[in-house]
């Protein structure tokens, strides 16, 4: 039997498998499920729709927008998105873990992301080729 535990104030749980009863299997609820899929939270602290790209050694790149005060999770370990309002500069983040909350800022013509502790975690693309 499968069997879960979950810590929802430790944001934690565990899955062990009960050699007894090996062929009843339950299904993971979407809760659970996600803790396994990882992914990260992403929020829209401008004025401004931002538009980025998500992606990860799992998760195809797929465009996604966020509406100015929205917050959303999205899998993968990436974003890509263009830092500057003037030109295109596509910046890519550091790698994210699956509970990083990040937010898009604008400082002046620049639009840049902060984790949750305030530090600015980018990268150009430019300097990883």
């Amino acid at each position: 039997m499968l069997k879960t535990t979950s810590q929802t104030e430790k944001d934690s749980f565990s899955i062990t498998f009960d050699d007894l009863d090996e062929n009843s299997l339950s299904e993971l609820s979407s809760d659970e499920a996600s803790e396994i899929l990882g992914g990260f939270t992403v929020i829209n602290d401008t004025n401004s729709t931002k538009a980025f790209y998500n992606f990860g050694a799992s998760v195809l790149a797929e465009r996604q927008v966020l509406q100015p005060g929205q917050s959303a999770d999205y899998d993968g370990e990436y974003i890509l998105y263009n830092s500057s309002r003037t030109a295109f500069q596509p910046t890519l983040s550091r790698r994210l873990a699956p509970d990083d909350f990040v937010s898009f800022r604008q400082e002046g013509n620049n639009t840049i992301v902060l984790d949750t502790s305030g530090i600015i975690t980018l990268r150009s693309i430019a300097s990883e080729l």
